[in-house]
């Protein structure tokens, strides 16, 4: 089980690197000497409220859960999209979602509410070769009970969730609704380790070669080589890789999927808030074949520089939408509380220097989808998806000329 609505979305919106950095203390810091300026303003700010509520409020709350929202605003306050705090609790489960294998069941929800109030966990995704897709659970099903209690029953979402996750071999049993039929069945699942999979391949008619890469984590670039090998062993002409709804990720697993596509040359630099510039670069080795990249406005950060690095070299035609400029890099420092804080401390560029903040990338070729298709994008059929066939047109084109 994977939680959609605050981890890969806010979490895995940046290039994470790997969460191996010092501590970074809390706000608040007891015994130690009070700091100058305008952060022991803070600390004394912090400290008054403190007093008022210690002497005032006829209320119960959990210190733990009142900490993790003073360092929620703090990272808040900087006013970086980018930058958020994650909970222990988040941070566990991001380190869980980039990991090679996790135990689970393999599927990403999102909570809802019905009409008639009730509530339930509306699949998003299936995680591929995962116990939920050998069950036949699919994308937009709905999880209304788990194990005899209705999701109301069982409480919050939070509580929910951890109803279906539990260790690996235990058994859970879903009241599912399907998406398609609204036929509700129970299916017992068995919680496994299976691996995670972000790179799918498959041939497309006319000798084309379609690859999906739906993140970038520790073992994408090696997963994505393999799947561009299978392709052109396949008798793949032609290429389109779809990055739609891709959060970004690893810096490592951008350029290791860059580097067998593009010439010699700069692939990506960043430059530190000290000024120090770090450069990565591809060697002469490439495939030169007609390429395409779909992107929408749901590609970000390590998403929008495959895009940017394509188009720079003259590699790719870009199909789709607009990308959303994002020009960070972050890095997790673990904090001595079990969360994390996800800082923006890079600024990167393109290959030719250029900074995607405020712009994003720039489709060669515009194609976006209805309301109506992108409600059920998960579930289109390939002659639905107008913006995968803008991409075969134009691999067509490119092959043509």
């Amino acid at each position: 089980m994977k939680d959609k609505v605050s981890l890969p979305r806010a979490l895995a919106l940046g290039a994470l690197a790997a969460a191996t950095c010092s501590l970074v203390t809390g706000l608040v810091v007891y015994g130690t000497v009070r700091p100058a300026g305008e952060l022991g303003e803070l600390y004394d700010a912090l400290a008054e409220v403190q007093e008022i509520v210690d002497d005032q409020f006829v209320g119960e709350y959990d210190a733990k859960e009142l900490k993790d929202y003073v360092l929620t605003g703090y990272a808040n306050g900087l006013g970086d999209r980018w930058t958020s705090y994650m909970t222990q609790e988040r941070y566990e489960s991001y380190l869980e979602s980039g990991a090679e294998s996790t135990v689970g069941i393999g599927v990403t929800v999102s909570y809802q509410e019905k009409d008639d109030g009730s509530h339930v966990l509306k699949v998003e995704s299936v995680a591929h070769e995962s116990p939920s897709e050998d069950a036949g659970i699919g994308a937009y099903d709905e999880i209304y009970a788990v194990n005899g209690k209705t999701i109301d029953e069982l409480g919050n979402y939070e509580d929910a969730v951890a109803a279906v996750r539990g260790e690996e071999g235990e058994s859970v049993t879903l009241g599912i609704r399907r998406y398609e039929t609204g036929v509700e069945e129970d299916i017992s699942i068995v919680r496994q380790d299976y691996e995670q999979i972000h790179v799918t391949s498959r041939m497309l008619e006319d000798n084309i070669g379609y690859i999906c890469i739906e993140r970038f984590t520790e073992q994408t670039d090696e997963q994505f080589l393999k799947a561009l090998q299978q392709v052109q062993d396949a008798g793949a002409e032609k290429l389109i890789f779809d990055l739609r709804d891709n959060p970004g990720g690893r810096l490592d697993a951008l350029v290791g999927c860059l580097d067998p596509l593009l010439p010699e040359g700069k692939i990506i630099s960043l430059e530190s808030k000290q000024g120090k510039v770090s450069e990565y670069k591809s060697d002469a080795a490439e495939v030169n074949l007609p390429m395409a990249v779909i992107v929408n406005a749901e590609s970000y950060s390590a998403a929008e520089f495959f895009a940017a690095a394509l188009q720079e070299y003259g590699k790719a035609e870009i199909v789709g939408e607009q990308t959303v400029g994002k020009g960070y890099s972050q890095q997790g420092f673990p904090l001595s509380n079990g969360g994390c804080l996800n800082l923006s401390n890079n600024c990167y560029y393109t290959p030719k220097g250029e900074s995607l903040i405020g712009k994003g990338v720039e489709p060669d070729v515009k194609a976006g989808l209805s309301d109506e298709k992108k409600a059920r994008f998960q579930v289109l059929s390939d002659s639905e998806d107008d913006q995968l066939q803008a991409a075969v047109t134009a691999v067509q084109a490119q092959a043509a000329s």
